[in-house]
């Protein structure tokens, strides 16, 4: 699969227990999308992307995997 923020070969680590896509990327890291934020998410540039994934970073406890909600944008 393809990174959602910026395109690069990532893996996809989704699982029953999470309801949206959860990627691994080399360049972004490991993250997660919302279902319902992932159609809005798609439509943004990559830089509203990029900032989003870091929204969502800040937003993360210590050792949490990042969550792209639709108030991450």
């Amino acid at each position: 699969m393809q990174c959602s923020v910026c395109g690069a070969e990532a893996e996809d680590l989704a699982s029953g227990e999470f309801d949206g896509l959860v990627v691994r990327c080399k360049h972004c890291g490991e993250y997660a999308i919302e279902d319902r934020a992932l159609n809005a998410f798609l439509r943004l540039d990559y830089d509203a992307r990029v900032a989003a994934l870091d929204k969502a970073k800040t937003g993360a406890g210590a050792g949490a995997r990042p969550e792209i909600t639709p108030g991450s944008f």
